[in-house]
């Protein structure tokens, strides 16, 4: 049994603290940033990405359906750890690595979330979770152009800011 702990440690900290792992669930922010705490960025948990400011809105979920979502602003993410003001992009990274771009400027423009919860509860791994990536497109049906329903992200656990 020690052994098995002591590979599933190494392991985990081998792919870089960038997965939610069941007792250890953080996110990192890496790229052109300002703030960091670790040698690849900024790690930061889901607890701490909680207890900031949030945001909820009902929406046409392309894959789920209408739904109720909470969650922070991905802007306001980004705000927290520091970026140039000529940063042009977001990537998000997926745990299956799946990369997905959002344009900075249109995560200033509208409030695109990084949700943690749905209806008031935890954002469970079948439905995208620990967290997802969703666009306000009830309000802001433009947003659809420029993000389709194949840029949905779940899943995150690394967002990237790049220039």
């Amino acid at each position: 049994m020690k052994k098995i702990t002591i590979f599933l440690m190494v392991f985990l900290l081998s792919m870089g603290g960038a997965i939610f792992a069941a007792d250890d669930d953080t996110l990192l922010i890496s790229g052109q940033i300002a703030l960091t705490n670790s040698e690849e960025g900024f790690c930061i948990t889901l607890a701490d990405i909680k207890s900031m400011i949030g945001i909820t809105y009902v929406v046409d979920d392309p894959w789920m359906g209408e739904n109720f979502y909470q969650g922070v602003k991905l802007i306001d993410l980004l705000e927290y750890v520091g970026y140039p003001a000529n940063a042009e992009e977001i990537v998000l990274v997926c745990s299956d690595d799946k990369e997905f771009v959002v344009k900075v400027e249109d995560a200033e423009k509208y409030p695109i979330m990084l949700a943690y919860a749905t209806r008031g509860r935890d954002l469970p791994k079948n439905q995208g979770g620990p967290l997802k990536l969703v666009y306000p497109i009830n309000k802001y049906p433009e947003i659809e152009e420029t993000y389709p329903s194949d840029d949905w992200a779940w899943y995150i656990v690394e967002l990237r800011v790049e220039m």
